[in-house]
Formats: C-alpha cells, structure tokens, sequence
C-alpha cells in the first residue's frame, strides 16, 4: 500500500469513529499485535442478538483488539458456478454493519472475513470444481464487490478476498481470475487486502505478491499423540515457524506483512493430530486445548514477523450448543481453562 493510501485510510477510520460514535484513541494502533478472535454467523440477524455485546465484552476483559467477522455466501453444488446469500443461512448486510459498527465503538479493529461454502456435501470450498472457471469468477467479483462496498462504508480494518481455496488458488492458469478479483475489490475498498490459505499448500497460492498482506488458516497437525507434552508442541511448531519464514524469504514476501487468519483448537481427544477437523462425538479434552493454546502462543505467536493471530472462534452465536463451558468439545476457548491462557497472555492478569 502507498503512503498515500495508508494516510488516506487511517484518515478514513478516524471518520469512522466518529461517525459510529467510537473514540479514536480506544481502537489499538494499526501497528499493534493482533490479538484477534472470530465470529461467525449462520443466520439473518444473529449479529444483531444482545449476545454479541456481551461477547464483545467477555472478548475486551481478555485482552482482545481485532475481530474477525466471517459471513457467508453460498452456491448449490462444487461444480456450480452462481454463488448467492441465502435468506436462512447469510446474516443481512445490515447485521453485518451493526456488528462493524458496534465492534469499533468497543474499541476493535475489525477484519472482515467473507467466505463461500457449497450447499452439497461437506461444504468446503477447498473442493470446489465449477463446471465453467469463467463464470465462476465472474460471480466470485460479484460477491467480493459486494462485500469490498461494505467493508468501505463501514471502515473495516482488514478484508480477506476468500480462504482456503486449494483446488482454485494454485492454478497458474486462474492467477488472470484472481487478479481481477483484487482489483474488483481494490476499486472500491481502500484498506489493506489478505487471503487465508489453507496450511496444506499455501506456499503454491498464485497471487500472493498482489496482495497487501499474506494469511495462513494455520491449522498444522503437531502431533499423534493424544497426549503430548507441552515442550513436543512447541518444538513442532518452531520447526513449522521456521519453514515458514524461509518461504517467506525465498518468495520475496518478507516485506509483506504475515497474519495467521484462523487458527483454532478444539478442547477434545486428539486435538493436536488435526486440528481443522471437529468431532463433535469424541470425549472433552480441556487439557489439550489449554496446551496447544501455550505452544501456539510461546512459538508461532512471538515470531516478529507474524503480526498475529485470529483464534476460531469464539462463541458461534447461531446456536446455542456452541456457547462454551467445561462440557463443550469445539473450538471455543469461552468458559475453560484456554480461556485463561489467552486472557493472561494478552492482559498480564
């Protein structure tokens, strides 16, 4: 981003604030370490729930400065290629801008996280095969310019142009599709752009250079055991630091900023072997979480390079099994000892 650009947005979010009422001085510097934790929505108007003040609350008393709001779109099959809202499942826009708006008076930056699921099968847009590339991206631009419109009226933070999209964002061929993306979104929203790669191949995403900031969904397997100990996860995730940083510098990107865009372990049996995977059968496993929590945060975290991290998630508030507690097994810190770890962390206390 030019000099110019960056002096334009940071005037633009001063604006902001005081358009949405928010005190510039309460929203953490740009140059800060992110200390980010996820809200998802799977309905129209849950972002509009008293819920959500109340986990912003809970989300600033632990220390947390950015919030990542994920919001989807959708299309019918992976080989289709219309992706649309859905009324049951998108939250509205206005939903949306009320949860920006209301993240940014509590003092959050605000990192706004689209994503396409499929309607059929698993859903994972990592196995999406349009019957037409063309007609797929050009809906893609539809639903990025959509987006990006909002992001800018409302001054977000940060917006990421999709996320773990291994059978699209590794094809020399579509790298003209998704360079038009970004520029679809660039003519619109002036804040820095990001992707979230999945972990699995993010050093073969074709259009890292065209992007302000590079993103990892850093959900690397640390270890068989279901078990292990503390130092075992650390050293895992040092030797996967290290890899990191090295592909950084031979792709020239070290001069890009890096960002874990989602990262999340679930407080159950064998959390450490997958942890992209949730099994919502398996036993709860406090323990596990409350390490691969410490080893993620003594590691990958303190790396000087890595502006931070956008822990998944925090409470969904779609439903109300997934609202935390000693009995859940999924992924939220919220109510267990994990919870603890993070507040520490980013507090002191």
């Amino acid at each position: 981003m030019s000099i110019r650009l960056k002096s334009r947005w940071l005037v633009m979010c001063s604006i902001g604030c005081l358009v949405t009422g928010c005190q510039s001085t309460s929203l953490p510097p740009l140059s800060a370490k992110i200390h980010g934790m996820t809200e998802a929505g799977y309905q129209p108007d849950v972002f509009n729930s008293p819920v959500m003040t109340q986990s912003l609350k809970e989300m600033r008393r632990d220390g947390i400065n950015w919030l990542s709001i994920q919001v989807a779109w959708f299309q019918r099959t992976n080989q289709s290629v219309n992706l649309f809202p859905s009324p049951q499942k998108t939250p509205t826009d206005a939903s949306v801008s009320h949860l920006i708006r209301l993240a940014h008076q509590m003092g959050f930056r605000v990192f706004l996280d689209p994503f396409v699921n499929s309607l059929q099968g698993n859903g994972w847009q990592a196995n999406f095969d349009p019957r037409s590339v063309p007609a797929w991206f050009h809906s893609f631009d539809q639903y990025l310019h959509h987006y990006a419109v909002l992001a800018q009226q409302d001054h977000v933070d940060l917006f990421a142009i999709g996320d773990e999209m291994d059978s699209l964002d590794a094809v020399p061929a579509y790298r003209p599709y998704w360079l038009q993306a970004i520029h679809t979104v660039r003519q619109v929203y002036r804040g820095p752009i990001t992707y979230g790669a999945d972990f699995v191949h993010y050093q073969s995403v074709t259009f890292w250079s065209a992007l302000d900031q590079v993103g990892l969904d850093a959900y690397f397997p640390l270890s068989q055991s279901p078990n292990p100990s503390l130092a075992s996860l650390e050293t895992a995730w040092n030797h996967i630091a290290d890899h990191i940083q090295q592909w950084r510098v031979a792709d020239h990107l070290e001069n890009k900023p890096f960002v874990i865009t989602e990262l999340g372990y679930c407080s159950e049996t064998g959390a450490a072997a997958n942890p992209g995977a949730w099994y919502p059968n398996l036993p709860v496993d406090l323990g596990i979480q409350v390490k691969l929590y410490q080893a993620t945060l003594a590691t990958i975290a303190r790396r000087p390079w890595n502006r931070g991290i956008f822990w998944f998630w925090w409470a969904n508030p779609s439903n109300p099994d997934w609202q935390g507690g000693p009995r859940d097994n999924g992924y939220t810190p919220r109510g267990k000892p994990a919870e603890g770890v993070l507040r520490r962390a980013f507090t002191g206390h």
